[in-house]
């Protein structure tokens, strides 16, 4: 097992590279966005990865690495290219060919800063190999066996702590940033677009995964891939707007949820899920958003929308995402959010309010389970009528788990494994190293 396999996507393994935003450094790794996350009743994600999952098959990939004496020598471009190439394990890039891929990568970054530090990160890495290589030589066989002794002692101390009965769950919204700016220019929903510049992205939609434009690749990179490509400035404002929306939704079910970045965050449900089942069908009910150029039909529907104070009603013939509302009377009237409650004012002055966050379709809703796979389908759910965004989730004991499961039914879909030591072992002794 070379060490590329489990370092080479480390920095471009998330869905979208927040870190690019949030303030993550090599000085400052534990920024979060949420300044909850000391509080999670869970290990973070590092700590799970190390802690939760060693079983048989680590333990055989470390006695492997105390007898490997092969010598992984590989040439420089195919070094660099284990660090910068096509990953086919991520959503929207399965099946593509990736010889060709990273024949077009390696040719249009050649003489680059880009790829030049892709080479530099690519010897210190061979520098690292060959520090362990030579450490790993000088130990003489009884330091071998007592290592060993040592692995077996560990993998016992960490079996005997596992704990299989929290229900952590991981949201991660799909393709963040491009989804945003095609919600808000809906002209950019089926050609290949990426948030980013020439000079990095921060992620691309699926379109643009299917010539292998991915986020942390140079934007003049995705054009060689994509000449097509249609490249947006990344606007984090509006990002960061989003992303509390779908937070403040995430801290009814979780209030010590942990946010990595503006789209992805940890959830312990596991006191929700107590609660879950005393819960009434009316409050695990949530309604659709009204469609486009949809109008309220009826006194019931009315009344859940606009009312002004001069009693007029108000139906909606315009996008909901343009705010505006056209009443009975025939005056327009403009919903503004400067006030904490939304307030609807009309050409008249007259001022109303509006009754919820969004306005909702009370002829069309979904009725959720007590279920964890209900709950975070209820979650889901609840993100996309608010933001019109998709989310995908991972149900698992624990944090690391909940990632990988994540992307397992991406887009806009959720796995969960059952919390047995037989489930997780089954799903886990398949896995590529990389994931």
């Amino acid at each position: 097992m070379d060490a590329r396999d489990i370092d080479s996507d480390s920095c471009h393994d998330n869905e979208d590279e927040n870190w690019l935003e949030t303030g993550w450094s090599e000085e400052n790794p534990s920024f979060c966005v949420n300044q909850n996350y000391s509080k999670m009743k869970t290990p973070s994600p590092r700590h799970s990865m190390c802690k939760d999952n060693l079983g048989t098959s680590a333990k055989q990939a470390m006695r492997g690495a105390v007898t490997q004496d092969e010598s992984n020598k590989t040439d420089s471009s195919k070094g660099v290219m284990s660090l910068m190439g096509l990953n086919t394990n991520k959503a929207g890039m399965e099946g593509l060919d990736k010889e060709k891929i990273n024949s077009i990568i390696l040719q249009a970054s050649k003489g680059s800063k880009f790829y030049e530090n892709e080479q530099k990160k690519e010897q210190l890495l061979n520098n690292k190999i060959e520090q362990m290589k030579e450490q790993l030589g000088k130990l003489t066989e009884q330091e071998k066996s007592m290592a060993l002794v040592e692995v077996d002692k560990m993998v016992l101390e960490l079996k005997a702590q596992r704990d299989l009965t929290r229900t952590i769950v991981h949201i991660d919204m799909d393709m963040f940033y491009a989804a945003v700016e095609m919600k808000d220019d809906p002209t950019l929903r089926d050609k290949p677009m990426a948030v980013g510049s020439m000079g990095m992205l921060s992620t691309s939609n699926y379109k643009a995964r299917r010539f292998g434009v991915r986020a942390a690749m140079p934007g003049f990179i995705g054009k060689k891939l994509c000449p097509e490509l249609i490249l947006v400035k990344p606007n984090f404002v509006k990002y960061r707007a989003v992303s509390q929306e779908i937070q403040h939704i995430m801290g009814q079910y979780d209030p010590n949820f942990a946010a990595m970045s503006l789209d992805e965050a940890y959830l312990d449900l596991t006191e929700h899920l107590k609660l879950r089942s005393s819960l009434s069908e009316e409050s695990r009910t949530f309604y659709y958003r009204f469609k486009e150029n949809q109008s309220c039909r009826d006194s019931r529907d009315i009344n859940q929308m606009v009312v002004s104070k001069t009693g007029n009603t108000a139906t909606v013939t315009k996008s909901t995402d343009e705010k505006m509302v056209v009443l009975e009377t025939g005056n327009t009237a403009t919903v503004t959010t400067s006030t904490a409650e939304k307030m609807v004012v009309l050409e008249t002055g007259n001022t109303a309010t509006v009754k919820h966050d969004y306005l909702k379709d009370m002829s069309r809703y979904e009725i959720f389970g007590v279920s964890a796979e209900e709950a975070v389908r209820e979650i889901r759910f609840r993100i996309e009528q608010k933001t019109q965004l998709t989310a995908s989730a991972g149900i698992a004991p624990n944090t690391m788990l909940a990632k990988v499961c994540s992307d397992k039914n991406k887009p806009n879909g959720q796995y969960r494994i059952e919390p047995t030591l037989e489930a997780v072992n089954k799903f886990i002794e398949d896995l590529p190293i990389r994931k």
